[in-house]
């Protein structure tokens, strides 16, 4: 069987897109909410890896008491939910989305975060939107950009994000020559570097923690990075809520992170932040458990 990875072409193609698109800007969002259900189903039918990373993940968050026992119907669910968080990427991207329906709350840890003139690294998941995330951060004072990999973009991200002039120049692509040389830039001149933490995308360098009852494999180099350079790590999501609306919300990571000079090994002096970041992830599913969007093999047990 072949290992269900998230390092694999994106699902969906270029014809499904264009008219999803097209019927967004042109008829609304009432009327395109309308394709989210049969949207649901078609990649229910079609696409087994879904629906069984969807089982996996709920399954989890029910042997770690945080919801009943899952269902057919909670899958469709979980995957609606992500119908609706790529519809909203269209208004997002396309500046459509009304500025006032996302709220942020923990403004003032960034701030002090920034006052330390390291820069900042906004570390997320992926969990709820990370397009909302970029908008907020389009609205802040000092330039915010995106550490991103990029090699399996399919059709449905091409196509939202050509909607967005300059998406791409805010993103660092990882896998790069010069990924690192440009993120240590910008952390030197003071910037926002933001990256959904949870996926590695060399398929390795990875620490195995304990998330919702069994450890999974999370990726330690967005905290390498931030032992490096000393840069404060702020964790941050953006939650859709039930009136369509987004929040925001900013916590501080734990301030673990050994400087380089300190003779603690590396893996050691990594576990702490990389299990209050996992504690976080954890504490998000239980709030929001349809909100989280790793459609794979997240645990690598097989799927």
């Amino acid at each position: 069987m072949q290992r269900n990875t998230w390092l694999r072409p994106e699902k969906g193609n270029s014809l499904t897109i264009r008219l999803l698109i097209w019927v967004a800007l042109n008829l609304g969002y009432r009327v395109t909410a309308l394709l989210r259900w049969p949207a649901t189903l078609y990649y229910a039918a079609v696409y087994s890896s879904v629906r069984r990373a969807s089982w996996q993940y709920l399954s989890h968050l029910h042997r770690a008491g945080a919801l009943r026992r899952p269902h057919w119907g909670m899958v469709l669910r979980h995957i609606h939910a992500y119908s609706t968080n790529t519809l909203d990427r269209i208004y997002l991207l396309s500046g459509r989305f009304p500025r006032e329906n996302i709220h942020i709350t923990g403004q003032d840890i960034l701030h002090e975060a920034l006052h330390q003139n390291r820069g900042c690294i906004i570390m997320g998941a992926h969990i709820g939107s990370f397009d909302a995330l970029r908008q907020c951060g389009l609205n802040a004072s000092v330039p915010f950009r995106m550490l991103m990999y990029r090699r399996f973009i399919g059709a449905t991200s091409r196509f939202i994000e050509a909607l967005a002039p300059g998406f791409n120049a805010d993103i660092i692509e990882l896998g790069q020559p010069n990924s690192m040389l440009a993120t240590l830039k910008a952390l030197r001149n003071g910037e926002f570097i933001g990256i959904l933490a949870d996926r590695a995308h060399d398929g390795g360098r990875s620490i195995p923690i304990r998330f919702l009852g069994e450890e999974a494999p999370i990726p330690a180099g967005p905290f390498h990075l931030a032992r490096l350079t000393g840069a404060p790590v702020v964790l941050v999501s953006a939650i859709r809520q039930k009136n369509g609306t987004y929040h925001i919300a900013c916590t501080g990571l734990a301030d673990t992170l050994l400087p380089e000079t300190e003779p603690a090994p590396a893996r050691e002096a990594l576990l702490s932040p990389m299990q209050a970041y996992v504690r976080w992830m954890e504490e998000l599913c239980q709030r929001h458990p349809y909100a989280w969007f790793n459609f794979f093999d997240f645990w690598e047990k097989g799927l």
